[in-house]
């Protein structure tokens, strides 16, 4: 045991040599406004949790054991029950914006554990918006469209480590009708790895790196007849995301949960650094019966509320719903203030 403990401590002490890190960095908060779309858009789209049980407490999971966790090697801390050792996870996402623009987010996801090949968790997820008239004037559109493959094996009882590739295929538009202003496509491709260690009894602690590169392709359309002919503009974005956690199961299935976040991005138009704390509970009331709530906070003084719950009538089946109040202030000055509603389904095998 002791061996197996020792091993997960340079894990540990990158928690919370990150953590230390986000005191470093409280001072270094950056106005959003300033900021170009380009950057804040995906800056958002980092808070998202597709799974309901992960947004109601507050979009902490890095040290999670559940496979719901934004950490890959969380897939593989615990065995899948069930003949077949599947698992099947479909989720519904409605986002909804001050200003009425819905993103509708289905996402689709499947564990199978391979005993000593590890565990792999494929899934899918398609966003689609309406189209409606921003804050500052255009109509905006967003659509996109994701793959993402895990892996993950437990090395010994107290650690594993998961991988994780995903591509993602975009739209962006805006519009004053009738005549278009802009119409971005692009690609994402993206790595992401993962460890988890287990450092004391009912203590995990887990780290996540994320980097992806994203090439678009912008048409700047002459909506105002000047005669100066659509400009087309390339450009690559990238991102590069550093999260630990921590959780603490102080009851069974009764855990704290706490992550930092800090994720650099940039393109052309520049660059922007996002600082984010995110801490949540979730607590059995009774067997197969949950309560979630936590929130998210970053250093721009912007804080998003969460709530939520979770049933498990039996082994194989679980209902997890979840509610998020502004957790994309990075895309305000555009849409406004947002609510999230989340629904997740499981089924075993």
């Amino acid at each position: 045991m002791r061996a197996n403990i020792r091993a997960g401590r340079p894990v540990a002490r990158l928690v919370f040599a990150s953590i230390a890190l986000a005191a470093a960095q409280a001072a270094l908060a950056e106005n959003l406004d300033e900021k170009s779309l380009s950057l804040r858009l995906p800056a958002a789209m980092s808070r998202f949790a597709p799974y309901a049980d992960v947004a109601g407490v507050g979009g902490a999971s890095a040290g999670s054991k559940w496979s719901s966790s934004v950490n890959p090697a969380s897939v593989a801390w615990q065995p899948v029950p069930g003949d077949l050792h599947l698992s099947l996870s479909p989720q519904y996402s409605q986002v909804r914006f001050a200003n009425d623009t819905v993103l509708h987010v289905a996402a689709e996801a499947l564990v199978w554990d391979m005993g000593d090949w590890g565990t792999i968790q494929p899934s899918l997820a398609q966003v689609r918006s309406n189209r409606k008239d921003t804050l500052q004037g255009p109509a905006f559109r967003f659509d996109t469209d994701l793959e993402q493959l895990q892996w993950a094996k437990k090395v010994n009882p107290d650690w594993s480590l998961g991988a994780n590739f995903n591509f993602s295929k975009s739209q962006t538009r805006f519009d004053l009708d009738p005549a278009p202003v802009s119409e971005t496509n692009g690609e994402t491709y993206g790595l992401r790895f993962g460890s988890l260690n287990r450092i004391a009894e009912g203590l995990l602690a887990g780290v996540v790196f994320d980097y992806a590169a994203s090439p678009s392709r912008t048409t700047l359309y002459d909506f105002q007849g000047l005669g100066i002919g659509n400009t087309r503009v390339r450009d690559t974005g990238q991102q590069f995301i550093l999260r630990p956690g921590l959780s603490y199961e102080y009851w069974k299935d009764c855990t704290i949960y706490a992550d930092y976040q800090l994720g650099t991005f940039r393109d052309s138009s520049g660059s922007l650094t996002v600082n984010r704390f995110y801490v949540g509970a979730e607590h059995a009331l009774f067997k197969g019966a949950y309560l979630r709530g936590g929130a998210a906070m970053d250093t721009n003084g912007k804080t998003a509320w969460t709530t939520g719950f979770g049933l498990s009538p039996t082994e194989r089946i679980s209902i997890d719903v979840g509610y998020q109040d502004n957790m994309f202030p990075e895309l305000g000055p555009e849409l406004g203030r947002s609510h999230t509603l989340t629904i997740s389904v499981g089924f075993t095998f």
